[in-house]
């Protein structure tokens, strides 16, 4: 039964035309927080979606956009009932830190998809700037995008900067600029010589970096071990590298940095039997799931227990033991 005719049997029951009490006793529309439309998440949770739907006919999953740091809130508010977020926000969300104002109250954790975003602060060679750690020295005015203030490569960004001692107010003082743009806007801005730094994060290799190196010479800047450690510790971002294989082999070497795996929370107020049905159709449909998308060719259902942000929903729980995965 198609989402159109399950609606249109609904209303004819409410008003009294049909009888059927085990189908309005047995639906649940199920409202999942995405990415803007068109957005990798939005296109990853819309598969997600049709693979919980497909598995059970009577939940309907509803996509809406959202965005990184929007969803936690959008899912303990109960706006969505599930959704999406990278690690480190959910830890956030969970402890009531930047950019959150107090610890969620209803928020679980679902499923850890363990793929990999990497940082990137890539830079423009002839800006001379050799390291992060040169720019607090020297404080240089350095001139930065750190993305849209709505995302993890900003969010992200400033907690690293933080870590070497470096605040947007310090850039400014020190004659620099703090930039906004999107990706797109960045990346030509980098091209026309109004950029030293550009963060980005995502995972695999960015063809945004691979465009600009057509017109500009780049490096990529590592994030020093001590600094990795502080944020790993605060926030749950991790050590990971971005490999000398990439774009070509034109930095020479592996480049540390850190990344955040990607998870779906959800609201501790669906009941465990839902949460249960939810999980293991994702399980099951893994192979589709990635299939749709895939830069989730990392989700391993075996694994997706582990290295959660937050305690488990009992219903995800359950599914994971009844595996013998926890």
């Amino acid at each position: 039964m198609n989402r159109l005719v399950r609606h249109l049997a609904f209303a004819l029951a409410a008003l009294g035309l049909v009888s059927s009490p085990a189908l309005a006793a047995d639906f649940h529309e199920i409202k999942a927080a995405a990415s803007p439309a068109g957005g990798a998440w939005y296109v990853g949770m819309g598969a997600i979606g049709k693979a919980i739907s497909s598995k059970h006919p009577e939940i309907d999953v509803a996509i809406f956009p959202g965005g990184g740091l929007a969803n936690p809130l959008h899912v303990d508010m109960g706006r969505s009932d599930f959704g999406i977020a990278a690690h480190a926000v959910i830890v956030a969300a969970g402890k009531g830190i930047e950019p959150f104002k107090k610890p969620a109250e209803n928020l679980q954790s679902m499923l850890n998809l363990h793929d990999s975003t990497l940082m990137h602060f890539i830079v423009n060679k002839k800006s001379g700037i050799t390291s992060l750690q040169q720019i607090k020295d020297r404080k240089m005015p350095v001139r930065i995008s750190l993305s849209h203030t709505a995302g993890n490569s900003y969010l992200f960004s400033k907690w690293i900067l933080e870590e070497y001692g470096i605040s947007q107010k310090d850039i400014t003082s020190w004659g620099g600029k703090i930039y906004t743009p999107s990706t797109s806007d960045a990346a030509d801005m980098m091209k026309n010589g109004q950029l030293d730094i550009m963060v980005w994060i995502g995972p695999g290799e960015a063809f945004i970096v691979q465009d600009m190196m057509n017109s500009v010479d780049l490096d990529i800047l590592p994030v020093d071990e001590n600094v990795i450690k502080a944020v790993g510790e605060k926030y749950g971002l991790q050590r990971d590298v971005i490999p000398a294989s990439f774009y070509g082999g034109k930095f020479g070497k592996d480049i540390v940095t850190v990344s955040a795996s990607t998870e779906l929370m959800i609201n501790k107020n669906v009941s465990e039997d839902i949460a249960y049905k939810m999980v293991k159709a994702m399980c099951e449909k893994r192979d589709d799931i990635v299939i749709a998308s895939p830069f989730w060719k990392s989700f391993m259902p075996e694994k997706a227990g582990q290295g959660l942000a937050l305690p488990l929903h009992p219903g995800a729980a359950k599914y994971y033991k009844e595996k013998g995965w926890l």
